[in-house]
C-alpha cells in the first residue's frame, strides 16, 4: 500500500481516537446526569429521541456522536482492509465490530428506559474495546523505519 494511503489510514484512526475521547467525556456526563425512569419501549426514532431529550442535550450529542463514530469506523475499516497489513486488518475489523456493538447496546439501554444496567455495561465495555483496538490498529500502522 502506498505511503499516502497508510497516512490516510493513520489520520482516520487518530481522528476516531480523538472522537472516542470526546465520547467518553460525554458518556460520563450522561452517566452522572439524572436519568428519568421510563418504562421500556419499542424501537422508534421518535421514542428514542424523546427519551434522550428527557435526559438532556448532552445525551442527544452522545448518541449522535455514537452514530457518527460507526460511520467513521466504516471508513476506517475500508482503509484497514485495503492496507494489506494483516494486523491492521484484524484490529480494524475488531474496532469496527466493537464500535457497532457499543452503539447497539447504547440503543438497547435507551429502549429499556435507562433501566437495564447490563446494556449500560455492554456499552462501556465495547467502548473500551473499540478504543483499545483502534489504538492497536494505529500502532500497527506505524511508518516503516527509515534506512
Amino acid at each position: 500500500m502506498s505511503s499516502k494511503r497508510l497516512l490516510a489510514a493513520r489520520i482516520s484512526v487518530m481522528a476516531i481516537l480523538a472522537l472516542l475521547a470526546l465520547q467518553f467525556e460525554l458518556g460520563m456526563a450522561v452517566n452522572v446526569a439524572k436519568q428519568p425512569a421510563l418504562p421500556p419501549f419499542g424501537f422508534s426514532l421518535n421514542g428514542v429521541s424523546d427519551a434522550l431529550n428527557q435526559v438532556g442535550v448532552v445525551a442527544v450529542i452522545h448518541a449522535s456522536l455514537g452514530a457518527w463514530l460507526v460511520l467513521f469506523s466504516l471508513i476506517s475499516i475500508i482503509f484497514a482492509l485495503r492496507s494489506g497489513v494483516r494486523s491492521v486488518q484484524v484490529f480494524g475489523s475488531l474496532a469496527f465490530v466493537a464500535t457497532c456493538l457499543a452503539l447497539t447496546t447504547g440503543l438497547l439501554y435507551t429502549l429499556s428506559g435507562f433501566q437495564n444496567d447490563g446494556y449500560s455495561e455492554g456499552m462501556a465495555t465495547n467502548f473500551l474495546l473499540s478504543f483499545a483496538f483502534n489504538f492497536l490498529e494505529l500502532y500497527f500502522l506505524k511508518p516503516a523505519p527509515k534506512t
